[in-house]
């Protein structure tokens, strides 16, 4: 089995690194301090997907993919809804979408005829496609709500190309974060070794 090639994983570097610029200036352009740990917590979350959605659309094919725009429209009506001072504001923008599935069932009687036994066959043949056709139906509908923009993908097939990018392009963010992490837990203990004063301050 082949590995990625380097120019997937140059890619892949490039997107991190603009990611990271992304993040890094959008955490400098908020004010932390009158937020509570949740407050903070969405907005390094906010501030990340926007950094994503930002990375993506500049990368080279992020034109075609849907989930960067919704992404920051949704992000873009949070800031405006804050901005009035409405409570309900989040970062993400989900749309429920229902569906009325009718499911016929055949009833037989205890003495089925020959003829009639038949019809009770492909009466079960057809109730059995339809469990399945409702199965990918109900999983088609959860995919939609959990990508960003996947109420706007025209088929299936473009609703699994988005969710993929958005798989692949999301396992970067982790990685990103991760490394954001591990750096500011090096400073801070860096710090406290320089000043061991502050260790007994926190405790």
């Amino acid at each position: 089995m082949r590995g990625p090639s380097a120019a997937g994983k140059g890619a892949v570097a490039s997107f991190k690194g603009d990611l990271l610029r992304n993040l890094l200036r959008g955490l400098r352009a908020r004010s932390f301090d009158a937020m509570s740990l949740q407050e903070r917590k969405r907005a390094v979350k906010c501030s990340a997907d926007v950094a994503m959605a930002k990375a993506r659309g500049a990368a080279a094919g992020g034109a075609r993919a849907r989930w960067p725009k919704a992404v920051l429209a949704a992000a873009a009506a949070a800031a405006a809804a804050s901005s009035s001072s409405s409570p309900a504001a989040t970062c993400e923008a989900r749309r429920s979408r229902f569906e009325r599935v009718v499911v016929r069932r055949c009833v037989g009687a205890k003495r089925v005829r020959r003829g009639c036994y038949a019809a009770a066959k492909n009466a079960a043949a057809a109730a059995s496609s339809d469990v399945a056709r409702r199965l990918v139906r109900r999983r088609t509908m959860a995919l939609r709500k959990v990508i960003p923009g996947g109420d706007a993908a025209r088929d299936e097939a473009a609703l699994l190309r988005e969710a993929v990018d958005y798989v692949v392009h999301l396992r970067a963010q982790v990685d990103v974060l991760r490394r954001v992490s591990a750096a500011a837990a090096a400073v801070q203990r860096s710090a406290i070794l320089r000043d061991p004063t502050q260790s007994m301050g926190q405790s």
